[in-house]
């Protein structure tokens, strides 16, 4: 929770008598207000989504209250209300009357009106200001979705967006989803236009429509689009290149290009590798970086004769090792456990046993590494068929079981050619050499990290809750609002970035306990101002009031955000 709650009168007992002391919190929300009214999102959402017939509060007001709650402690919508209450009217750019006026009811009517068809162009009038405002690079976009996960059966949803079973993002399958795509800028990883989709709409499906929104929002055909290995099909890839587009994606597993190339490495072909680009480990500095390599010796043209670029990473290798062992060794776990419960059972017969280890080596892909021998021999048991103390001439009958055994071997020779094809990934893309070098090409796919921080940041800090909402069109519009709220956050981080750039400054003490950081954050920097309030002191008919006083750390911050500190006076 960024923002302090805690602005309330107060008795407070002097010489002269009682007095009433008043805190009105303020918080972080001049800023918040600043940056809203820079995206001009009141002034949009009122054009397109016009005022309610009946009520104080209009949709724009409603949804920047939310967005703020969004942003600053996220709660369920019947909590607004009290998130609210200790907050100075003034902060919010609301009247008392109006403040007062905030409740679900009010909040859920202009969730409706954001999901409904007239909400579409206010996206779209959205994005187009923002780029031109805050100067945004459309040169390149970048594409991901991700999975919004509901609990319960929601057996209203049949409309598009549904909510249904689908693969989900967040190892749940057991629970139905939406699909939440997102296109941010390589300039800052700034959002600029969203989609929501059903939760069985599969990603290859969706980057045709996605490609030809952008070329709406961004009045141009010659940008790059950047994704995932999803949109490496031949209708995909042909509908980007046909309108002049550029693409830079992954070549899949399955494709005959890479199964080709692997094979070969897996078969000991000479390939020679060379050093293209190093990049320090940012999260472990004591670690060695991670060094990317290149080679000629491939193929390196897709039969639709888009350019192929094979690189190796060093800490990739380490990684697809590291997780070739893990999966061995938990394999071998339950083989060995399996061992034990042979001759058990269902485990008596050899059919049995060979469909249990198949299961096994199935699922932690470990077929082509491990060999599994089914080793049995014959046991014979003598059993008496008299009762009583045993004697000489016993009649004894003989017994005759076959018992079966595992042996368990690694394939040294599979687990050797495996070794030779880790931490390689084939990049494709119809920009020419002369267009864009090994190295660039390999720092464009490199920035989608980026945008999946956007995905962390929409199921984290921001925290999408739809399990309060019972209504399939409120969860979308919920999830619009949670786009506005990242929107406004991406915006607030790159405006910083960009003041301290400008400014020289190389890191700033805004994490807790003081320390400094090179890459502050929205939330960090909302944390710095989540205490400001100004105090009023009444007694009788005196009157006394004490401005807020900013430290030099938060008028630092203003300065780098382009904002002067006359908005706390």
């Amino acid at each position: 929770m960024y923002t302090k709650q805690a602005g309330a009168n107060h008795l407070v007992h002097t010489p002269n008598g009682t007095a009433n002391l008043c805190v009105h919190l303020v918080g972080p929300h001049p800023i918040l207000q600043h940056f809203l009214d820079q995206m001009t999102l009141p002034r949009i959402v009122r054009s397109c989504l016009g005022t309610p017939r009946e009520g104080i509060l209009d949709h724009a007001q409603t949804l920047s209250v939310l967005i703020r709650n969004i942003i600053l402690s996220p709660a369920p919508l019947y909590r607004i209300a009290e998130w609210a209450k200790p907050i100075d009217p003034a902060a919010l750019w609301l009247s008392e009357r109006e403040k007062k006026s905030i409740n679900d009811d009010r909040i859920a009517r202009s969730l409706d009106a954001l999901a409904s068809s007239r909400a579409r162009s206010l996206f779209f009038l959205l994005a187009l200001h923002i780029i031109k405002r805050f100067e945004l690079e459309t040169h390149r976009i970048h594409n991901d979705t991700t999975t919004v996960t509901f609990y319960g059966e929601y057996k209203s949803s049949y409309q598009d967006p549904q909510i249904t079973h689908g693969i989900n993002k967040d190892h749940r399958p057991d629970l139905k989803q939406l699909v939440f795509g997102l296109n941010v800028t390589a300039d800052g990883a700034v959002p600029i236009s969203h989609e929501i989709y059903s939760g069985n709409r599969t990603d290859d499906t969706i980057h045709r429509n996605n490609v030809d929104r952008l070329r709406q929002i961004l009045g141009r055909e010659d940008f790059i689009y950047v994704a995932d290995s999803k949109l490496c099909t031949r209708k995909n890839l042909r509908h980007v290149a046909n309108y002049g587009g550029k693409f830079v994606t992954v070549l899949p597993r399955t494709r005959a290009e890479d199964k080709h190339f692997r094979k070969l490495l897996r078969e000991g072909a000479c390939v020679r590798w060379r050093r293209v680009l190093v990049l320090e480990n940012k999260r472990r500095k004591r670690d060695p970086p991670d060094i990317y390599q290149t080679t000629a010796n491939a193929p390196d043209k897709t039969s639709e004769n888009y350019r192929i670029i094979w690189y190796r990473s060093s800490q990739k290798v380490q990684l697809d090792a590291q997780a070739r062992l893990r999966a061995l060794q938990k394999a071998e776990a339950e083989l060995f456990d399996l061992n034990a419960r042979l001759n058990c059972r269902q485990l008596r017969k050899r059919s049995a046993i060979s469909k249990q280890i198949k299961n096994i080596v199935r699922k932690y892909n470990c077929q082509e590494f491990l060999k599994v021998t089914i080793v049995s021999h014959l046991d014979i048991q003598k059993k008496r068929l008299r009762c009583g103390r045993p004697a000489k001439d016993d009649p004894i009958q003989e017994i005759r079981r076959q018992v079966f055994q595992l042996q368990v071997q690694r394939d040294k020779v599979a687990l050797h050619g495996a070794s030779r094809i880790d931490g390689i990934f084939p990049i494709v893309s119809n920009l020419e050499a002369r267009q864009a070098s090994k190295k660039q090409v390999l720092l464009m796919y490199k920035y989608q990290p980026y945008l999946e921080k956007r995905h962390a940041l929409f199921k984290t800090e921001l925290e999408v809750a739809p399990v309060y909402l019972k209504k399939p069109h409120r969860v979308a519009g919920l999830l619009h609002a949670t786009f506005l709220a990242m929107t406004l956050d991406a915006l607030i981080e790159r405006t910083l970035r960009q003041g301290m750039h400008r400014e020289g400054i190389e890191s700033l003490p805004i994490l807790p306990e003081g320390r400094p950081t090179k890459t502050p954050t929205t939330a960090r920097l909302l944390e710095m101002f989540s205490d400001v309030r100004w105090y009023e002191f009444q007694r009788g008919g005196e009157t006394v009031t004490f401005p807020i006083k900013l430290s030099q750390l938060q008028k630092q911050l203003l300065r780098l955000l382009g904002m002067d500190s006359s908005v706390y006076a």
